[in-house]
């Protein structure tokens, strides 16, 4: 029998093809790829210097190599990077994209939660509660992974009385099943989301500007962000374009914003709100975790803040991202 030579090169030539998608030049890229964007790793995390120009170098390696096990680091990389440059919104489906190619990925936990606060904080919570409950469904004895996303995803699709049965049920578990110790991070959360539906505490300050009195019944009437942040909190310095956004596109309509610093240095915080052009009602006390609202509203980490309608209602609570400007809208459209 007549051997086909032209198949022969055909099948040779895939083969070699194949196995330099998966080899060692895959592998040798992704080496130089990790010392060029400063990957450093620690088991199941691996971080990354992020930036566009970064991003570019993974998008490179992704196209270069289709099919090489070392995607499955670079695939997360790129979503991480995402994600740390606070761009939800693209960070989303990155992490999906993971998850589709390599579905026991051994980024998988952290890669299913991100994918879910990704779409809350790029205002899909409605997307973002179905992952959550599915995760719910394989990790149900480890709530500590996703009880503040889904607590925060309930309460913004409207389900609150759902939220507070499953915070109460969250605390009741873990305290059986003595993860105490874990429990005061999420109820920090979990005591602000309770706040949904109820009247501002009372408070009356001066803004840092003008002089003029704040308190609930100045606010009354207006829709009200009360945006807690700090010069050095660099996801609160992330946020400012959306919260500068927000405010310029409804402040005609009846929106506020009120900032309050937990700077010490007055003069750096003079400068960051004149710099950055934050045209808005202030509040600055220069006693750092101390001060007066921070205490009265339990903050002890920032970002964080309270949405809160015209009736002087909080209606959400450490709005983030791009959601910020959905929520905000949704308020606005309500009757008076």
């Amino acid at each position: 029998m007549r051997r086909d030579s032209g198949g022969m090169k055909t099948v040779l030539c895939f083969l070699l093809g194949a196995l330099a998608v998966r080899g060692a030049d895959a592998k040798a890229d992704f080496a130089e790829l990790a010392r060029a964007i400063e990957v450093k790793e620690l088991n199941t995390l691996i971080f990354a210097k992020s930036s566009d120009a970064n991003l570019a170098k993974i998008r490179a390696f992704l196209k270069a190599h289709p099919k090489a096990a070392e995607r499955e680091r670079a695939l997360y990389l790129r979503a991480y990077m995402k994600w740390s440059l606070h761009r939800y919104a693209d960070a989303a489906p990155d992490y999906a994209a993971l998850l589709k190619e390599f579905p026991k990925t051994k980024f998988l936990r952290i890669a299913l939660i991100r994918e879910a606060a990704a779409h809350l904080f790029s205002g899909r919570a409605d997307l973002a509660l179905p992952r959550l409950r599915a995760i719910e469904r394989d990790y149900f004895d480890r709530p500590e992974m996703f009880a503040r996303e889904m607590a925060y995803a309930l309460s913004l699709v409207g389900k609150q009385k759902e939220a507070l049965a499953f915070m109460d049920r969250v605390e009741f578990q873990m305290k059986l099943a003595g993860k105490g110790r874990l429990l005061p991070r999420i109820t920090s959360h979990f005591d602000k989301i309770r706040m949904v539906g109820k009247p501002l505490k009372n408070f009356k300050v001066k803004d840092h500007r003008t002089g003029r009195e704040i308190s609930p019944a100045t606010l009354k009437g207006k829709v009200v962000l009360i945006d807690f942040w700090a010069t050095w909190c660099g996801p609160c310095v992330a946020d400012l374009p959306l919260v500068k956004a927000t405010h310029q596109k409804f402040s005609k309509a009846g929106f506020e914003v009120f900032a309050v610093s937990l700077d010490e240095d007055e003069a750096k915080f003079k400068k960051a709100i004149k710099a950055r052009g934050m045209n808005y009602l202030h509040h600055f006390d220069g006693k750092k975790w101390k001060n007066e609202l921070a205490a009265l509203y339990d903050v002890h980490s920032i970002p964080a803040s309270f949405l809160v309608d015209r009736k002087g209602i909080v209606r959400a609570v450490n709005v983030r991202g791009s959601a910020l400007m959905h929520v905000t809208e949704a308020l606005m459209g309500e009757a008076r």
